[in-house]
């Protein structure tokens, strides 16, 4: 799997924040405008950037559930606290960030299978590995969460390197662990 991540500091952009959301496109500002929160219009504008330096000048268009893609460029992009994080790669590809932090059970129950449950235990950190896994598999299908999360197997196997069988296809998951967050990028697997 050849990704490229790149990871943006929405603090590092916040005394640019003005002059990059002005030369966003009509519909992309007047969307961040509406958020009420200082850091969600940070992460929209962050996310808006990454999105727009990796089309690479190419028309940015939204799928069915919003993922966005640009002919002959595969990326994606997710947001969390501090952070957006944008996936690029030469196949489809999801990327999901999260910030780690307690969990209520009933959310654990909803969300993984019972292997997932087992192997996750109570442990924030091990639920978030499995949490981004499922959304960036979703993410690069193109699907979002159109089933529920606990229908969803990426219980990593041997030492993380096996691909996930999803629907008979195969994919590519990784996870990085730094700091407070977790992030998983999926992409398509050649298996």
């Amino acid at each position: 799997m050849n990704v490229q991540l790149t990871l943006l500091d929405i603090n590092k952009i916040k005394p640019y924040a003005a002059e990059i959301l002005e030369n966003l496109p009509a519909e992309r500002r007047q969307k961040i405008l509406r958020y009420r929160k200082e850091d969600d219009r940070l992460r929209g504008i962050g996310s808006s950037l990454l999105i727009m330096l990796a089309s690479d000048g190419r028309k940015i268009q939204y799928g069915k559930y919003g993922k966005p893609f640009a002919a002959g460029k595969n990326f994606n992009v997710s947001h969390s606290g501090n952070f957006v994080v944008l996936a690029e790669a030469e196949n489809s590809v999801g990327v999901d960030i999260e910030e780690i932090k307690e969990i209520e059970p009933e959310l654990i129950e909803a969300s993984l299978t019972n292997q997932e449950k087992l192997w996750a235990g109570k442990s924030p950190l091990r639920f978030f590995i499995l949490w981004t896994r499922k959304e960036s598999l979703l993410k690069c299908i193109g699907t979002g969460f159109d089933v529920e999360p606990n229908q969803i197997d990426v219980l990593p196997k041997k030492d993380f390197m096996e691909p996930v069988n999803y629907l008979g296809k195969f994919y590519f998951v990784r996870s990085l662990v730094f700091a407070k967050y977790v992030i998983s990028v999926a992409s398509v697997s050649i298996h």
